[in-house]
Parts: C-alpha cells; sequence; structure tokens
C-alpha cells in the first residue's frame, strides 16, 4: 500500500519509567525511522537511572504533569503518537482525551488487557474503552489479539515485545575463563535473570532460594542477576552454592552476556517476563511455573526449548532443572531450539515491522483528515 505524503515527520513517543533495556530497542527505531523520514522522540516521567547505553534518540525527561505534556506536543508538532503508558498513570486519560479531541493521531502500545488480572471486569472495561478511544493499538503479542474487543482487530498491529539482541556482544572467553572472572566456583549453572522486587515478588526468586537451600549437590549452583533482593532473603541464601549479583550493567552489555554464556540454564519461576527473550538469545533453556504471565511466555516451547511445571511446585521445578542439568545432549538440543525459536519469533526487525505498520496507518489517517476525506474513503483507502 503506497500512503499519501505528508508534512508533518516526528513519531513521539510517551512513555511511562524508560527502562535501561528499552534505549537500544528506542536507539533501534530511531535509526530505522530516520530511514524512513521519520524522527524518533521519547517523552518519559522518567530515565531509569542505572541506564548504561548512550541515547540516539532525542529524550525529554519530565514529570507527569497534563499542562506541561500538551504544550510540548504542540511544539513537537508529531505526525502521531504512541502512548506507552499504565492506565493508571494519572496523565493517561486526560492526555488520551485531548489527543482525540485535537485529532492528533495516537496508538496505544500495549498488552490489550491486564494479563495479571484477566478476570476482573473492572480492568477490562478500563482496557476497553482505553482501546476503543485510541486510533490504532501496538500489540506485544499475537496471543494479545484475543484480549481486545473483535471490532477493534482493523487497528491492531502485533509488535512482539523483545530486545535488541544487535547489542549483546559476542564472548570470546570461555565458560571457565567467565567462571574464574566472577569468582563462580561450580561445574552447572542455573541463573535468573530480573528484576526481583518487581510486583511484590511475583517472579518467585523465593522459590529458587528454597530449591537451592536443601539442595545437597556440590556441582551446581545458582546465580542471581537483577535487582531488589529484599535482606530477608538475601539472609536465606545458601552461601554454599548461590551467588547474588547484583545488577550488572554496562555500556556494552558485555557483564550479562559473558554470564548468559556461562549458565546452562535460566530459571524464572513467575512472571518470565524478557528475560525468557534474552536467556533463548544465549541458547538458555528455561524453566518456570504456571501462573500469571505476560505475553513473552508464548515464545516457551515446553519440551522444545524448556519447561513449565504447576504453580508452586518446588519438587517438580528442581527435578526439570536437574533433569537439564544432568543430560548434556538433551540440553544442548533444547539450546539450539531456543536460539533458533527467539530468533524466528522475537527479533527487533519484527519488532520495528509492527510499530511501522501502525505508523504507516497512523499517518494515513492524518494525511486524509487534511484532505478532507470522510471515514468511508479511509476505509477504501486501506482496504487497497
Amino acid at each position: 500500500m503506497v500512503f499519501p505524503s505528508i508534512s508533518r515527520k516526528r513519531i513521539l513517543l510517551i512513555s511511562s519509567d524508560v527502562m535501561h533495556y528499552r534505549v537500544s530497542v528506542y536507539n533501534y527505531f530511531h535509526r530505522r525511522f530516520r530511514e524512513l523520514g521519520f524522527e524518533f522522540q521519547v517523552m518519559t516521567n522518567k530515565l531509569q537511572p542505572q541506564s548504561r547505553v548512550p541515547l540516539e534518540f532525542h529524550l525529554r525527561e519530565m514529570p507527569f504533569v497534563f499542562r506541561d505534556y500538551r504544550r510540548a506536543i504542540v511544539e513537537a508538532d508529531p505526525a502521531a503518537i504512541i502512548l506507552f503508558l499504565y492506565l493508571k498513570d494519572k496523565i493517561t486519560w486526560p492526555l488520551a482525551h485531548w489527543l482525540r479531541f485535537k485529532k492528533i493521531p495516537f496508538a496505544f502500545w500495549t498488552k490489550g488487557s491486564n494479563w495479571d488480572a484477566k478476570e476482573s471486569r473492572w480492568s477490562r472495561m478500563a482496557f476497553n474503552y482505553a482501546n476503543g478511544l485510541s486510533d490504532a493499538l501496538i500489540l506485544y503479542a499475537d496471543p494479545c489479539v484475543g484480549e481486545i474487543n473483535p471490532r477493534y482487530a482493523t487497528k491492531a498491529f502485533v509488535a512482539n515485545n523483545t530486545i535488541n539482541f544487535h547489542d549483546f556482544p559476542a564472548v570470546r572467553e570461555s565458560k571457565e575463563e567467565i567462571k574464574s572472572e566472577f569468582g563462580i566456583p561450580f561445574e552447572k549453572v542455573v541463573i535468573f535473570i530480573g528484576r526481583m522486587e518487581e510486583g511484590r515478588g511475583r517472579k518467585r526468586v523465593d522459590h529458587l532460594i528454597d530449591i537451592f537451600r536443601r539442595l545437597d549437590r556440590n556441582d551446581i549452583g545458582l546465580i542471581l542477576v537483577g535487582s531488589g533482593l529484599s535482606d530477608s532473603l538475601k539472609s536465606q541464601l545458601n552461601p554454599r552454592n548461590t551467588r547474588y549479583l547484583g545488577e550488572v550493567q554496562d555500556s556494552r552489555n558485555l557483564g550479562i552476556s559473558k554470564l548468559c554464556t556461562m549458565a546452562d540454564v535460566c530459571a524464572i519461576p513467575g512472571h518470565v517476563g524478557l528475560g525468557l527473550n534474552q536467556a533463548f538469545h544465549f541458547g538458555l533453556p528455561v524453566v518456570t511455573e504456571a501462573g500469571n504471565h505476560p505475553p513473552e511466555i508464548g515464545y516457551l516451547k515446553p519440551g522444545r526449548n524448556g519447561f513449565m511445571v504447576p504453580e508452586g511446585d518446588l519438587n517438580a521445578l528442581q527435578e526439570r532443572l536437574l533433569y537439564l542439568l544432568d543430560n548434556d545432549l538433551i540440553r544442548a538440543e533444547f539450546s539450539r531450539h531456543a536460539r533458533d525459536d527467539i530468533r524466528a519469533s522475537a527479533s527487533i526487525e519484527g519488532m520495528f515491522d509492527g510499530f511501522r505498520n501502525c505508523v504507516d496507518y497512523l499517518t494515513s489517517r492524518r494525511a486524509i483528515a487534511e484532505r478532507g476525506f470522510d471515514e468511508g474513503g479511509l476505509q477504501k483507502l486501506t482496504a487497497k
């Protein structure tokens, strides 16, 4: 489809806290949108201070005050806006209604519903209203399409949520050299990756700590990587087989790349998130529990690139971990599948394609509106 040309060439993403792993994604978006003649900018209330990746895109950081954002949007005069906000953010509702009133095309980047409370009637009503208010939707994954009202499917674009694997460097050191560098004495390693404080501990790192506290194996160790391990859980760590490294960040992502290269299996018992993508990129099978997971759980294929055990079943969790650790040939097969599957299903190129298609749709709507087309004219054009 060839869309009418437009004079405005700025794409504005308005986001809640910009996490460090998003910076690399937005750098990639900036480069790709620039190739298409667009300027990609980000406005946020906060950039995660731990971020070490240099910004290539223009970022403006300011508190969520509606009148300030309204003024900034008018000054930026964007061709389209993407809202990456929580519905509970105080700026979301006045901003969305104002954009609608001003006929500035915008999309919500969303999971389509609250995946942690799918049975909540009030949550579903709020999401349904927000989805209808927007001109378009950018969805995390294909399963999210089933979470929206069918009448919004024509304005929904899937951009499989992922991280920018291009910014993870190749690691030349051997597993043993990396273990020596980080002081890791274990023959086989289970790694956990993620923010442990998130969602009141919903990643359930405590389950791994319980398993390794009672595990009577001298050859297997647990490495915990990420922020937010509570003092209470720190006191429960088994010093014989568990190491907590905290956050591991640098501008080249070299430290985390080394740790993932060194590890054998990744375990994230709850709410896997993008840690699963990262593990698969490095060929680490993932073991988790059933329960409330975000859309990224769709990349896990039990029995192929990892395992899912019943929620809260620590015996089953331990058994699946030991099965992979003790069977080198099976683990190697799972590892190969993990790499292949994530590259096929969740590349940064595929994610950008979803955003680009949505922007094409949004900017075509604006161009048509400026030329006086009615909604029927839009439908005829987009059907071509």
